[in-house]
């Protein structure tokens, strides 16, 4: 527990009392990164899964990791 009232507050730690909530906008925009990342993510997935599905694909990535040795 953190008992200097002068140092920098803990990670995770609850705002002093007084402080204003975060604006709404900050919030707004903070979503949007979040489900821009979590899309992101999703068609990286999707891709794969597409290239994965085609053998020839997987036959050139098997030589190249082989060639690798």
């Amino acid at each position: 527990m953190n008992l200097d009232p002068h140092a920098p507050p803990l990670r995770g730690s609850l705002p002093p009392e007084g402080a204003e909530p975060p604006s709404g906008g900050r919030a707004a925009a903070r979503l949007w990164q979040r489900a821009l990342v979590w899309i992101g993510v999703i068609a990286a997935l999707l891709g794969t899964f597409a290239l994965y599905n085609q053998p020839g694909f997987l036959v050139n990535l098997a030589d190249q990791l082989w060639s690798c040795f």
